[in-house]
């Protein structure tokens, strides 16, 4: 039987503990999609383009500031007012219309903004000049790069409190109210369209949150925004709507995929399996790993 080299067992081991940074960067920005969704009930296919666009934003605020939390902070106030824009112009008209017409207003939103991009910075990859912790740290017998940490430590607090925010907070229950039955919502007092707009927002926001993160640790293209739209998609489909928690482990499993695939196949092949593990979960369990309904 084959038994892996020391070598070997060190990669792989290496390659895991890469994929749980990744997913947990990936169950962030899914957690935006899957409130959208969860909540207004659209097809938002313009999510992974939001978040390749506030990439863009971080970059050339970090790089005329030189201050990356100058750009965290600039980009989240300016991309609080477009998403709270994009609800008022665009996705107000479409809730509650057929799948195509909200699949149509969103893709055209996602095409702007990649063409916007491309007009602007071309195809070519841009990346931070410098990033927060720029140096290795060693855990155990695992060196990774710090700034890979920050991006897993941040990611699964910031969770957690989306988390806190649906289950103890008065606007987070008052949203899943509306998710459960607008009709209801609506005879309690609760003003549906406040919370649609504000959770719309919120999504956004921390979509533009999980953009700063992968500034640390990976640069943009204007086509980041499709990868990352289908990782999204997949993540919530695995996840089922089943709540934070299977959205982190869905996000776990495939960034765990990501990187191992990126270790054994080919850059256009490495993303085969989680597309493998997609299909047969939808077809063995339609709603989702952890799906509730």
């Amino acid at each position: 039987m084959f038994e892996p080299t020391a070598f070997d067992l060190s990669a792989i081991v290496t390659g895991v503990v890469n994929g749980l940074v990744l997913g947990s960067l990936y169950a962030l920005a899914s957690l935006g999609l899957a409130l959208i969704f969860g909540v207004l009930d659209i097809i938002n296919f313009a999510h992974g383009d939001i978040l390749m666009i506030s990439s863009y934003i971080i970059y050339l605020i970090a790089l005329s500031t030189g201050n990356p939390w100058v750009a965290l902070l600039s980009s989240l106030a300016l991309f609080a007012l477009f998403g709270a824009g994009v609800y008022r112009g665009i996705i107000h008209y479409v809730l509650g219309k057929e799948p195509l017409i909200q699949i149509a207003i969103t893709v055209g939103l996602g095409l702007i903004l990649q063409n916007l991009a491309l007009a602007l910075f071309r195809a070519e990859p841009r990346a931070l000049p410098s990033t927060l912790f720029p140096y290795p740290l060693s855990i155990g017998p695992l060196t990774l790069s710090a700034n890979r940490v920050f991006v897993a430590l941040v990611s699964i607090i910031l969770c957690i409190l989306v988390h806190y925010y649906s289950t103890r907070t008065k606007l987070g229950l008052a949203s899943r109210a509306v998710a459960e039955n607008r009709e209801a919502a609506w005879l309690m007092g609760i003003n549906v369209p406040l919370i649609y707009m504000a959770t719309f927002t919120i999504g956004v926001l921390l979509t533009t949150t999980a953009a700063f993160l992968w500034m640390q640790i990976g640069p943009v293209d204007p086509y980041l925004g499709t990868i990352f739209g289908l990782l999204c998609w997949i993540i919530v489909a695995l996840g089922g709507l089943g709540g934070v928690a299977g959205i982190i482990a869905s996000g776990f499993i495939i960034g765990v995929l990501d990187s191992l695939g990126s270790m054994f196949l080919t850059p256009s092949g490495k993303y085969i399996p989680m597309y493998i593990a997609f299909i047969l979960t939808i077809w063995f369990k339609p709603r989702g790993l952890f799906g509730r309904r």
